[in-house]
């Protein structure tokens, strides 16, 4: 559309340019959007020559209606090709109104000549209103031309010759009927008698009131009196009821008349459907915009001006998407900051979709999030294209991937400092490494490492890593960075400070002169000495996350694992330098304990890894197996098809949950609860079920010793444990044969424990499970506890089976040895330590009971930061007959125990940003010791699982749990 066709560029020359098509527009009645092309396709289908012009009154569109009165093709009408059908003498009249609109915002409605496709000139009602965004800002106008001829024709030659009139009148398509003074009808027309469907003497001649009952004191019937009474026409829309049952919208004109009233009247119940479908569709898009979980930004072409968006894009990015600025500011505006600035170092995807560089960016970025702090933002955009192929604006969408962002660097910093670290021999070089990750991977100012000296009264730094800051290479008196600071780290205690001039364990240093403003350090305490730290600081006030402080503590620790490791190398080249005649035998006992090293930091690393892994897996149950067990609850019993989609949904998350208790299980992580077990009369137990599991080719034998000691441990993990053994074994001899479990007596001497990494010499009882199958290569062997390691077939294990069990006797105290050879079959001995004083008691009989409920007067704070998962408790508490008040951290669970005093039961996730559920448990004992508290969590590397036991007197629920299993342990904390 070009402007220079205009040839009239006097009339509002400075409102007509190229529209800036909109993804949305917004209803003026609700509020509610709807993109350009579903308003085109309902205005194509209204009886009536429509248009649409952009915010600043540039027509760019017209519907079918109006090419197939004017015979025009949308290319003839671009630019100022609409003047052509107008009425020359009229257009300086229609141009002023229209400019006066423009400038004003206020809808126009006037009537003026129209060109046909035939030349004709007919007049034309025309009504234009205003479409603004949701600022109030007009983004478009919509035009509605009204075909009126008919109705001048009657109105100019009603009085001078009725016989005529009355022909026209029949001809058209609305009704029409003329009222007397005292609201008779004189004359209704065709049309206005088969919108009645009765006859013409049923109703001329009458009153109006009686033809039409109800008539007199409706809002029309008020119309008709108030015309007649003013004088002026009046014109409104009405539902009429017809008298045969029917309705429709109609548009009503009055008209003052000598003889009484003249009414046209006319159906318009197409265009009111269609207004209907519109704020329809308006609804059920902003419907969707705000139910999705996805941020989502619209911005119009060129400049990439925001128009639209969702409260969840403010949610994700922390300040409004709106801002009180001019459109110029947008020009540049990409980067979605709060003061406009573009982030250094990339481009933001809405440019490179705007500008048709892409069809669809996709970027990862460190986001400012108004004053919430960086978080991990994903953004993707794909461009708007209208009907032509132009770009016309483009769509945002934004996910928080912080969580996940950040678990990825963090394993990404922690295998590529064991990879570097590996091959460095040189403690300054470890050290060097070390601080040189950590400090990138957070964005300080520096990172260093300090040794006390002998004395403790200076500290030494000889390595750090700085950006834009000076060194601290150098010796310095312990007491200059703080006394307080000082006896933290001497107690063994980690420092954080946000500012350092704030705190009063820090006010007394003189952090100004090394640049510093926000500092860390962790202590390296040994035999109750300090001995070094590692130390980070920041040269802005910054405030350290949990996760930070937990990732400088743990590359700390294996920063003095590799200088460990380092200074055992040295020692030993030290040794072979002075002891020649022992090389040979040196060497070979430092290999094999630095491989046994090397091997238990392996599975301490991926065990870390699993159980971090184990216990996201664990939330994520939680809500689908509580979701399955409220649902199988409330859904009717006779829907057998959807029981069983909700059993095998159910089956398979408990498969699930079965594989994370197995990655605990691996990473030592599962909660234990052990007790004394007769290990024999255990395996004396299993004997039916190990039996059917082992199938009829192969025959099992148990060798029990007689006088067997107790064990101390989890007599259900130990009978999961002989099970997958003898399933091994099992799968070991395809062709069937023979496996034997035996238990006896074991002492692991000193001689034995020194070649082992972890064994402590002493009495042990031994379970030995044999098989006479393939056996297993040495390599095998070497592999057999790796977690996901298997020889079997794709499809026919996990993987996790020995690791489990290898996970499962190490967190008992255990100790566990593979003896195979191929052809000959396999041994695996397990030795779990001796329990010393303890006497064998009778087992005690077990009951099933009802699932236990709650009573209404009983109310139980829920704790929980992850949002599904709170959600899910509070459902299933409730579902069980208790009151329910819940809390995203410990801060606001400590004010909802203040407020409500009859709250009866804690139930706390333990593993939350801030304070965890072990510090809010012992502030709200100091608040209501009366009160019970049950903690839950998916990951027992926390403050009430030690060694993987849980502490006494604790009540726990291990993530998922079923709803049985939640009313069972709820009720017995109550009752107790």
């Amino acid at each position: 559309m070009n402007k220079s066709q205009g040839s009239n560029a006097d009339f509002g020359s400075s409102y007509w340019r190229a529209p800036a098509a909109l993804p949305y527009i917004v209803s003026p009645s609700t509020g509610a959007s709807i993109d350009d092309t579903a308003f085109r396709l309902l205005a194509d289908n209204i009886p009536t020559l429509c248009w649409i012009a952009d915010g600043d009154g540039f027509i760019f569109w017209y519907n079918r209606r109006w090419h197939e009165y004017c015979g025009s093709t949308p290319e003839q009408m671009e630019g100022w090709g609409w003047q052509s059908v107008h009425d020359p003498a009229k257009l300086d009249a229609v141009m002023a109104e229209w400019t006066h609109s423009i400038a004003t915002g206020e809808p126009f409605e006037m009537t003026f000549p129209l060109r046909g496709a035939d030349g004709m000139l007919r007049p034309f009602l025309t009504r234009i209103q205003p479409v603004r965004d949701a600022t109030g800002d007009v983004v478009r106008w919509f035009g509605v031309n009204t075909d009126v001829s008919a109705q001048y024709i009657v109105e100019d030659r009603l009085n001078v010759v009725q016989g005529r009139g009355r022909s026209v009148l029949a001809s058209m398509n609305e009704g029409f009927a003329l009222l007397d003074h005292e609201f008779r009808v004189l004359d209704i027309n065709a049309e206005g008698l088969r919108f009645d469907q009765r006859g013409r003497d049923d109703i001329v001649g009458r009153s109006h009131w009686e033809v039409w009952p109800g008539s007199e004191d409706s809002s029309y019937g008020e119309l008709y009196k108030r015309v007649a009474r003013t004088g002026v026409p009046e014109t409104a829309e009405f539902k009429y009821e017809w008298h045969h049952g029917g309705s429709a919208w109609m548009e009503v004109r009055a008209f003052p008349h000598p003889e009484g009233v003249a009414v046209f009247y006319r159906d318009i119940g197409d265009r009111k459907r269609a207004e209907a479908e519109m704020r329809a569709g308006e609804a059920r898009m902003r419907a969707v915009l705000e139910a999705s979980p996805v941020g989502l930004v619209f911005a119009e072409a060129p400049v990439g001006k925001i128009i639209g968006g969702n409260a969840r894009a403010e949610e994700i990015l922390g300040h409004a998407i709106y801002h009180s600025t001019d459109v110029a500011h947008y020009g540049e505006w990409v980067s979605f900051h709060g003061d406009g600035r573009q982030v250094e170092g990339y481009e933001y995807p809405l440019a490179r979709v705007i500008t048709g560089a892409e069809t669809r960016a996709e970027l990862d970025v460190l986001y400012q999030r108004g004053d919430r702090g960086l978080a991990y933002v994903r953004f993707v955009a794909t461009p708007i294209v209208d009907d032509a192929g132009n770009i016309t604006g483009g769509v945002v969408a934004s996910l928080d991937v912080d969580r996940e962002r950040r678990a990825e660097l963090r394993q990404a910093l922690f295998l590529e400092l064991a990879d570097r670290t590996r091959l460095l021999d040189e403690p300054r070089e470890i050290v060097r490494t070390a601080v040189e990750l950590l400090g990138k991977h957070l964005g300080v100012s520096r990172v260093g490492f300090g040794e006390l000296t002998p004395d403790e009264r200076h500290v030494v730094y000889e390595v750090d890593y700085t950006d834009g800051v000076e060194n601290l290479i150098g010796t310095y008196p312990v007491e200059a960075f703080g006394v307080g600071n000082v006896a933290d780290l001497r107690a063994g205690r980690t420092t954080a400070y946000a500012d350092v001039t704030l705190d009063p364990r820090t006010r007394d240093a003189d952090f100004t002169t090394i640049e510093t403003r926000a500092a860390m350090a962790v202590p390296l305490v040994r035999g109750g000495r300090l001995l070094a730290g590692i130390y980070v600081n920041h040269k802005d006030p910054r405030a350290w996350s949990a996760d930070e402080v937990s990732l400088v503590e743990q590359v700390a620790e294996r920063t003095w694992d590799a200088l460990q490791r380092a200074t055992a190398e040295r020692k030993l080249h030290e040794l072979n330098a002075t002891l020649e005649q022992r090389v040979e035998e040196r060497s070979a006992e430092l290999l094999r304990t630095e491989e046994a090293l090397r091997q238990s930091q392996k599975m301490e690393a991926v065990g870390q890894l699993t159980g971090g892994i184990a216990h996201d897996f664990n939330n994520m149950l939680a809500v689908v197996m509580g979701s399955l067990d409220l649902l199988t609850r409330r859904m009717a019993t006779d829907d057998a098809r959807a029981k069983r989609y909700i059993d095998a949904a159910t089956e398979g998350a408990k498969r699930a949950a079965n594989l994370t208790q197995r990655l605990l299980a691996f990473s030592h992580q599962q909660p234990l609860k052990p007790e004394p077990i007769d290990v024999n009369r255990l395996v004396t137990g299993m004997s039916d079920l190990l039996m059917h599991s082992l199938g009829g080719t192969v025959q099992l034998e148990t060798v029990l010793a007689g006088g067997l000691w107790p064990v101390h441990a989890d007599p259900n993990q130990l009978e999961n444990v002989v099970l997958n053994l003898a399933i091994n074994g099992r799968d070991a001899m395809p062709s069937g044969g023979k496996m034997t479990v035996e238990t006896q007596n074991a002492h692991l001497d000193s001689r034995y424990a020194a070649d082992e990494i972890g064994i402590v010499p002493g009495q042990y009882v031994l379970i030995a499970v044999t098989d006479s199958g393939t056996g297993m290569p040495q390599e095998v062997i070497d592999k057999a506890f790796d977690p996901f390691f298997t020889t079997k077939e794709v499809g026919k294990g996990t993987g996790l089976g020995l690791s489990q069990v290898y996970g499962f006797i190490k967190q008992s105290g255990g100790h566990v040895r593979i003896y195979s050879e191929l052809g000959q079959g396999s041994t695996v001995k397990l030795y779990l330590p001796r329990l010393i004083g303890h006497k064998s008691s009778s087992d005690k009989a077990e009951t099933e009971a009802d699932l236990p409920l709650g009573e209404r007067h009983e109310l139980i704070l829920v704790v929980e930061d992850e949002p599904s998962v709170r959600q899910l408790s509070c459902d299933a508490l409730t579902e069980l007959g208790y009151r329910v008040v819940e809390a995203d951290s410990a801060k606001a669970a400590l004010q909802l125990l203040d407020a409500n005093p009859e709250i009866a039961l804690i139930f706390t996730d333990i593993m939350m940003p801030e304070m965890n559920g072990a510090q809010l448990a012992k502030l709200a004992r100091e608040k209501r010791p009366d009160v019970p508290i049950l903690f839950t969590t998916g990951y027992t590397r926390n403050a009430v699982v030690h060694n993987g036991v849980v502490d006494a007197g604790v009540e726990l629920i291990g993530k998922p749990f079923t709803i049985e299993e939640l009313a069972a342990r709820v009720r017995t904390v109550l009752d107790r």
